[in-house]
């Protein structure tokens, strides 16, 4: 049977859930309100009502994997639905004595990514209250511990070197998102072949645009090369708040085209598809979203992640794209609206986004698509805005 027990930290705070065969209950506490909730165990998915001190509602929580609830929560009365997730155990970002890391905690194993000196891993098992492991970084690899601290919200261990006997302290403590923070991350290819060539970057463009918006920060990053690509995406792992990824460069169906190279994305899927924080991953490519046989590239995507992927199925106009793609962006990040509602709004806000346009129309049809990932929705609702109180939530 699905197993909610346990101590929780969660979208509203602390949260301990404790379950009788399909009953649950639970207490949290969210910036100084204290509220309990009440549940039942149906089909593998906690529904439930909360009670607060000034209001009560309902809301529902799925387990993703034995360390991560995904949910939504909505207050009696109201049409609109927000978003409510949780981890526990070593599930989790951590800021570690050697970095960033990233945990994953499955019933059978726990395993995870770090900076390290360079791009490492780590995997192993629960014993008892310890996690042990094996790493590998890139020229070293050993054995450690960890441990988790009274709290939860920190861990001490040791680890050891190969061949080496003596152990060395290895400290984590978990990285919190901050509240009201999105991030847009830009990963650019260099357009330019050579000297004869203006200097052109969208990222650029989208940096100084949506620096106006107090909520949001913006990482601009260049790839030469698919190591290049996969170094960035790794680099996403390590960001606690929602983000939303926009990958720049020039495309065919089979994948981006990068210096010659066709980059086809299926390693750079694999390391993604633990980026928990990811709420959208669109390519500003041309053709990369071309369906039938030659669409691979997009089939690849929504086999592995777990959120959302959009682009376009034509070779688009320069203009064209930066027009739909700035108002595509402010849609989420000025007004608050999920990615798949913001997906629907283009294409009503813009007659050219599509794959049809008046005979008169200066630009071509666009042939923008949104696809959501494969496999069973997560919830039985779409709500056009997930929103807390004050605050600004993206499914």
């Amino acid at each position: 049977m699905t197993n909610f027990n346990g101590r929780w930290f969660s979208t509203f705070g602390p949260l301990t859930l404790t379950q009788d065969g399909n009953q649950v209950h639970g207490e949290y506490a969210y910036r100084g309100r204290h509220g309990t909730l009440e549940g039942t165990l149906e089909n593998e998915r906690l529904n439930f009502a909360y009670h607060e001190p000034d209001h009560e509602g309902e809301g529902w929580f799925e387990l993703s994997r034995d360390g991560k609830f995904l949910g939504a929560w909505r207050m009696e009365g109201s049409p609109r639905w927000g978003t409510w997730e949780g981890t526990r155990g070593f599930e989790g970002v951590w800021d570690t004595s050697y970095g960033r890391m990233r945990l994953i905690q499955e019933a059978d194993r726990v395993f995870g990514f770090y900076e390290g000196a360079g791009q490492s891993t780590l995997e192993g098992r629960l014993e008892g209250d310890r996690f042990v492991f094996r790493y590998q970084e890139p020229r070293a690899a050993g054995e450690g511990w960890f441990a988790l601290d009274e709290d939860g919200q920190s861990f001490h261990g040791e680890w050891h070197p190969d061949q080496v006997p003596f152990q060395s302290v290895w400290l984590g403590k978990r990285m919190e998102p901050k509240p009201n923070l999105t991030w847009l991350v830009v990963l650019e290819a260099h357009w330019q072949h050579g000297f004869a060539d203006r200097e052109y970057s969208f990222g650029g463009m989208l940096k100084e645009y949506f620096a106006r918006l107090e909520n949001v920060a913006v990482r601009h990053r260049y790839f030469d090369d698919a190591a290049g690509l996969k170094r960035w995406c790794q680099e996403l792992l390590y960001c606690p708040e929602p983000s939303l990824v926009f990958v720049a460069s020039h495309g065919t169906p089979e994948g981006l085209n990068v210096r010659g190279e066709i980059i086809d994305c299926g390693d750079v899927a694999q390391m993604l598809r633990y980026a928990d924080n990811i709420q959208l991953l669109h390519f500003s490519a041309c053709l990369t979203m071309a369906e039938g046989r030659e669409g691979q590239f997009v089939k690849t995507l929504q086999e592995h992640l777990p959120f959302p992927v959009s682009g376009y199925t034509t070779s688009v106009d320069w203009g064209a794209s930066a027009l739909l793609e700035f108002t595509y962006l402010d849609l989420m990040l000025s007004k608050g609206l999920t990615p798949e509602r913001a997906a629907e709004q283009v294409l009503q806000l813009l007659a050219f986004a599509g794959d049809e346009v008046a005979d008169d129309s200066p630009y071509r049809p666009a042939g923008f698509r949104f696809f959501m990932p494969q496999g069973p929705e997560p919830a039985d609702v779409r709500p056009e805005l997930l929103s807390a109180p004050s605050e600004i939530h993206f499914a």
